[in-house]
């Protein structure tokens, strides 16, 4: 019978160790415990009294301050809303007063005079302090939401202001806590009162949950919800603006931090800080009450510091341990104003005072341990008294210890040393020698270890040599797909195809056939192996064969597409793979253009002369389903300046963090907006905008084909790849193989894609270290374009001003302790030592670095 090694340990520590440690104290301290329980129960009962009595008062002088508190916020954004009205309507005069905008709070040319850092007007930093903020009170600050225009939103912006010294006087006569009187209109519009700064750019009120929910109100809602100026738990009040015909016209809002609404603190401060105090919503009768009690204020939210604004602020809930003292109190709550009972939280009891108005209730709870102070005090005394009782346990006890550390240190070094042989036996797998074993017998869990690690390198052997395969097999079946784009008179083409695993089923071809009429054609095919994969690599391969094979045969379209069917079905027979396929067959110099549909999306079709959309439909299945099904040519003729897109449903099926697929409507309005723009520019295009909108990575194979139809050979002589990164993403990993694809498709030289990739890392690595002093996540956004032997890399970000052609050059040529500027700036050097010029300029709020390098030329030192 196998003996765990746990079960050893076990026996022999309690019998050494524990046995004779709760033998000695048990017989000593029995006695004592009795002693000390009698005399501080009577005096723990009599201070449980007192202090009960006075957490009753509490509570009800403190739920009346805050009523009136939250009264007057209620009558603040009413009084503020109906002025506001009255404004809007246009019955004020309108000031000519300057307008000041939140993002630019901040700038010394652009803030108000009186701005300056007010006591309670705090924002949260990244290591949960309090930092004060620049706080206005004789001008607002406006707000417009992303890609607003300050030039029509000024109008209502003046009409705001007219409504200001109303605010001003209501703000004014609000309790002395600080406040945010906001005013939101549907435009997007937001002015804030006192005047600051501090807000996202990409802030967007309407986006929030209660002014969703005040739209379709009459009334005063209340809300929670984290401020994203200050990054506090704030309570809002929010009452809708609505003209004479009742149109809902915006908001205004009352904020305070929740944490400030509490009157007063002193109680707390009286008991050492352990006195908490809540304001509880009640639950209504018929819900659930197994949640706990909604927390409307408290002290410090345990979500502070932790929340953000972008997200929704769930409400905190008070919650007892014991169900059958809960419900009393709950009973207690809606049947008596005050009173005082019994509770447990966290496995502490607990006395709970409370104060109850109609729909909430007040209170205050504190740890009975409180009172336990002076009992404690007088139980200490006995407690010497029993110490020396005690001595002679502790000196046995101290003995067994003495001789169980002996056996365990001798027991530890025969239970180690197998243990030291599975690590060296780990670090011989780590540096590949996959034939290494360890022969050892222990009798126990060990073997079982020892068991896995033996067998664990043949294991990883093959599993590299599953990976080399793969990685193998990605790169044949790259070689698989068209090396470049066809020379077709009349017409701009271009293709690609970007995998979301090494291989996949997505398939594009370019292939010079015979007509069934006599005459060369083009075959523009683009398709679709259920699945993504190895397998359906497999079958994409096949399906590529049998098309090159038919090439030279003059055939029809849809001949062309059965004779291929019949294959398939033969070979997929039970499988549950099939292939969808849009065949295209272009003729050079000709509109005319023949197709076959076989289970694929139709292609899209746009005039940009009539500004109108079509589709090249036709009936047809999937390849591989039916042997014999009779496919049909389809025919029509293209305009110049015709655009056809094939794509894969990669495309349209894109999902974003929200579960909301990409769609068809979105890839439609990007080929409106650059149809003007060669085959290759519209292509990147539409990928950049998929790789935009997706928030968790590729999940499907995406192929694009795009065919432009016009005069002369291609234009396209710049080729480009765009791409977006965050500050809160490994961008390395994001845009490595984003670059070495790119080198690979356009043929760039290694050392050229490595210097790229590490100019790329250098300079983003340094946005992401200085640039960002928050906790938002900031958009960062790079080009690369190749332009005959001209690459050109522009890097876009938010972050703080930074020109990197005025950092200081470092000392190389000195040693270390001679130098007398700072160590650093060498991965700025690096930088400009494999360019060749540099432009740097601040625009829109945002740093815009391009960098210039000529292929064709050694690289020397980057000029301005």
């Amino acid at each position: 019978m196998k003996i765990t090694i746990r079960v050893k340990f076990f026996a022999v520590l309690l019998a050494f160790s524990l046995a004779p440690i709760f033998l000695s104290r048990g017989i000593t301290g029995r006695a004592s415990q009795d002693v000390v329980a009698k005399t501080s129960h009577q005096t723990r009962q009599e201070l449980l009294g007192i202090m009960a009595d006075e957490f009753e008062f509490s509570a009800s002088s403190l739920l009346a301050l805050l009523q009136r508190s939250s009264e007057a916020m209620r009558l603040a954004a009413i009084g503020a809303a109906r002025d506001v009205d009255i404004a809007l309507a246009g019955n004020k005069k309108v000031p000519e007063s300057e307008i000041y905008f939140a993002m630019d709070f901040g700038d010394p040319d652009r803030t108000p005079s009186d701005a300056a850092r007010r006591r309670g007007y705090a924002r949260r930093t990244m290591g949960n302090r309090q930092q004060l903020i620049q706080v206005s009170f004789d001008y607002p600050t406006f707000h417009l939401p992303h890609m607003g225009n300050r030039a029509s939103a000024e109008p209502e912006m003046r009409r705001l202001l007219a409504a200001m010294p109303v605010v001003k006087t209501i703000y004014q006569n609000l309790p002395e806590y600080p406040f945010w009187i906001n005013v939101i209109l549907e435009s997007g519009v937001m002015m804030t009162y006192p005047g600051h700064g501090m807000l996202p750019g990409m802030y967007d009120a309407r986006d929030q949950e209660w002014y969703r929910r005040v739209r379709n109100s009459e009334k005063c809602e209340w809300a929670h919800s984290v401020d994203p100026a200050s990054r506090f738990l704030v309570n809002t009040v929010v009452y809708p603006l609505k003209d004479g015909d009742g149109r809902f016209l915006g908001a205004v809002s009352v904020d305070a931090p929740a944490h400030s609404m509490l009157p007063d603190r002193r109680l707390e401060a009286r008991w050492g800080g352990k006195v908490r105090t809540y304001l509880v919503e009640r639950i209504p009768k018929g819900e659930p009450v197994d949640r706990g009690l909604p927390i409307l204020v408290q002290l410090e939210s345990n979500t502070m510091g932790h929340a953000h604004w972008t997200g929704a602020v769930e409400q905190e809930r008070l919650v007892f341990d014991d169900t059958e003292e809960y419900h009393a109190l709950l009973n207690s709550l809606d049947t008596r104003e005050t009173g005082v009972a019994d509770v447990s939280i966290g496995g502490e009891p607990f006395l709970c005072a409370f104060a109850s108005a109609p729909t909430t209730s007040f209170l205050v709870i504190a740890p009975k341990s409180v009172v336990a102070k002076l009992p404690d005090e007088v139980t200490a005394g006995l407690r010497d008294v029993f110490d020396e009782m005690r001595n002679l346990s502790l000196i046995i006890s101290g003995i067994m210890l003495f001789v169980t550390g002996l056996f365990a240190w001798f027991g530890s070094r025969a239970i180690t040393r197998p243990i030291y042989g599975m690590i060296e036996l780990a670090r011989r797998l780590t540096r590949g020698d996959f034939g290494a074993r360890m022969d050892y017998h222990a009798g126990d869990e060990r073997d079982d270890l020892i068991l896995s690690l033996n067998e664990m390198g043949p294991k990883l052997k093959e599993l590299m040599h599953l990976n080399r395969d793969m990685e193998v097999a990605q790169e044949v079946q790259r070689l698989l797909l068209p090396g470049a784009e066809p020379d077709l008179a009349g017409y701009d083409i271009s293709g690609g195809i970007i995998y979301c695993d090494k291989t996949g089923g997505d398939y594009y071809d370019f292939l010079h056939v015979c007509s069934d009429e006599g005459a060369s054609g083009l075959a523009v095919i683009l398709g679709d192996v259920s699945g993504h994969g190895v397998p359906s690599a497999l079958v994409m391969a096949a399906a590529r064969g049998q098309l090159h094979t038919l090439s030279d045969f003059a055939m029809a379209p849809h001949e062309r597409v059965a004779t291929i069917n019949r294959v398939l079905s033969r070979d997929l027979d039970g499988t549950g793979r099939f292939l969808t396929l849009f065949y295209l067959q272009l003729e050079a110099g000709s509109g005319r253009v023949r197709w076959v549909r076989a289970g694929h999306d139709p292609a899209i079709r746009y005039n940009p002369a009539e500004d109108s959309f079509g589709e090249l439909k036709g009936e047809g299945i999937p390849l591989g389903v039916v042997g014999d099904f009779v496919y049909q040519t389809n025919e029509s003729f293209l305009e110049e300046g015709d655009v056809l897109v094939l794509a894969t449903d990669g495309v349209w099926e894109a999902r974003n963090r929200a579960g909301e697929m990409f769609g068809k409507q979105r890839m439609l309005a990007i080929v409106r907006e650059n149809a003007h723009k060669t085959a290759e520019e519209i292509r990147l295009a539409m990928l950049a905008g998929v790789e935009a909108f997706q928030a968790n990575g590729q999940e499907d194979d995406i192929a694009v084909v795009v065919v432009k139809k016009g005069a002369g050979a291609r234009p396209m002589t710049r080729h480009s790849i765009t791409f977006r990164m965050s500050n809160k993403e490994n961008c390395f990993k994001r845009f490595r193989p984003k670059v070495e694809a790119f080198g690979a498709e356009h043929g760039l030289h290694p050392k050229i894609v490595f210097q790229l990739t590490l100019i790329l890392d250098e300079l983003i690595t340094n946005i992401i270290s200085y640039g960002y002093a928050d906790f938002d996540e900031h958009p960062i956004d790079a080009t690369v374009a190749l332009e005959g032997d001209l690459l050109t890399i522009m890097v876009e970000d938010d972050a703080e001003p930074f020109n990197i052609l005025e950092a200081p050059e470092p000392e190389l040529e000195l040693p270390l302790e001679e130098r007398s500027k700072p160590v650093g700036g060498l991965g700025v050097h690096l930088v400009k030592s494999m360019v060749q010029d540099i432009h740097y300029k601040r625009e829109n709020g945002k740093n815009v670095l391009t960098l210039n390098k000529d292929i064709g030329k050694a690289c020397c030192a980057a000029k301005g």
